[in-house]
């Protein structure tokens, strides 16, 4: 028997990428002191986890280690799969306001998503759903991540949002009525004709799903969240051309009757959730569709950034719109409706995600069901759940590893020490 200390995992790490794939060949077996199974709610001790290929091939409870000539010793962490973020952009610098989008050329977002990238992959989230990217370069990270040409986690994207003209996310929304700028990167449409052609195009050019704007927003000038945008037959629209190729649409709703909108239109998934009411609780339970609901970015802006949202149609003040955008959370989790994980991931310094389980266990969130939000949840809304979201035989081995019980302490999720993606280690401390 042969364990692989801390010095010996370290240098494995600096492998070149190279002898990583070649490895992949070969049966890796990591050892994990602690192992959390998502499906059973519970914390097992002493699993060996065996892993070929980038695919899990066998979970050996309480191994004989003497039996093993080589193995990765993670004895004294607990391991857990890969965790999901469902709602990025890994391409957007909104956190830092030295940064000026109007500045930027092209290919800086796709520089500076590499960099974030490789920052969210490190904190341990092996998978993203990625709703919302200019000029396609979202596409672009994917397919370099993919092709492994940087590190980051597994992308499935939106590319830009489809949204109305003078909604959210549209480009200079504070321009004067005698300017206009053309091409405008929002991509405005209006009418059921134009927002189906709009999808066709974001799907002809190879993204993973589709996002609509139901709402207003925050981040954008002349926008209300609060206010409905495009009509249920418009977004209509966007879920059929969606359906035709089977992928999935994610509705960007902060008010109530956008939610309501969405929901009957079809979406999949309604993000943000902010001004959500019981009527739209119970209409989203009924049609079984998942709830996004993005507290670390509402904290950051509302409370750590005290931004300026008096122009958005709110009577409440920041503190007053967190608490009140909490308690919904507390409600709908209650209530029993379905939940994935997504923090907005742009709106706070990329790396951060993990922040958002303590927020989530503070407005009511069991332990257990945030660990389940950000795997099987995750996977399932993305459609990906027969690969990744637990640590199973045939899965993808997305393993991360952390010091102590994540049911007892939700935050030790925020210093991942260890984390492999399809069976490559990319941390290790």
């Amino acid at each position: 028997m042969k364990a692989i200390g801390k010095l010996g995992l370290i240098a494995f790490v600096f492998w070149t990428s190279t002898t990583n794939i070649l490895a992949q060949n070969t049966v890796q077996h990591i050892f994990g002191g602690h192992f959390l199974d998502v499906h059973e709610d519970r914390m097992e001790k002493n699993v060996l986890i065996s892993v070929q290929n980038g695919r899990i091939i066998a979970l050996t409870r309480n191994p004989d280690l003497s039996k093993y000539d080589d193995f990765i010793d993670l004895s004294e962490y607990t391991l857990l799969p890969g965790l999901i973020d469902c709602h990025t952009h890994l391409t957007d610098p909104s956190f830092d306001k030295t940064k000026d989008v109007y500045e930027l050329p092209i290919a800086s977002y796709g520089i500076l998503g590499a960099k974030y990238a490789k920052q969210t992959l490190q904190a341990g989230f092996t998978t993203v759903r990625d709703v919302g990217a200019d000029f396609y370069v979202d596409i672009a990270l994917r397919d370099a991540i993919n092709k492994n040409w940087i590190e980051g986690p597994r992308m499935y994207v939106s590319g830009k949002a489809i949204t109305m003209t003078g909604g959210h996310g549209v480009w200079a929304n504070w321009m004067a009525p005698q300017f206009r700028l053309e091409p405008n990167p929002g991509n405005p449409v209006d009418g059921a004709l134009e927002v189906r052609k709009r999808a066709r195009t974001l799907i002809k050019n190879g993204v993973n799903l589709l996002k609509i704007n139901a709402t207003g927003g925050f981040g954008t000038s002349n926008s209300i969240p609060g206010a409905a945008s495009f009509t249920i037959e418009e977004m209509k629209a966007a879920v059929e051309e969606a359906n035709k190729r089977g992928i999935k649409v994610a509705a960007h709703s902060h008010g109530a009757d956008g939610i309501k909108n969405a929901v009957k239109a079809g979406v999949n998934s309604i993000e943000h959730g902010t001004f959500l009411d019981h009527e739209a609780v119970d209409l989203i339970k009924e049609h079984n569709v998942f709830l996004v609901m993005d507290l670390l970015a509402a904290y950051v802006s509302l409370m750590e950034m005290n931004e300026d949202i008096s122009d958005k149609g709110i009577t409440k003040n920041n503190q007053e719109l967190y608490e009140d955008f909490a308690e919904k959370f507390g409600f709908a989790y209650k209530q029993g409706v379905k939940m994935a994980f997504g923090s907005d991931a742009s709106i706070y310094e990329h790396g951060r995600n993990a922040e958002q389980f303590k927020l989530m266990r503070d407005a009511g969130m069991k332990p257990i069901d945030i660990l389940k939000s950000v795997t099987i949840n995750a996977a399932e809304l993305i459609g990906i759940e027969k690969n990744t979201g637990s640590i199973d035989v045939g899965k993808w081995a997305d393993i991360i590893g952390v010091k102590g019980n994540p049911l007892d302490d939700i935050q030790v999720l925020e210093n991942v020490d260890f984390v492999m993606k399809e069976g490559i280690i990319y941390k290790s401390k």
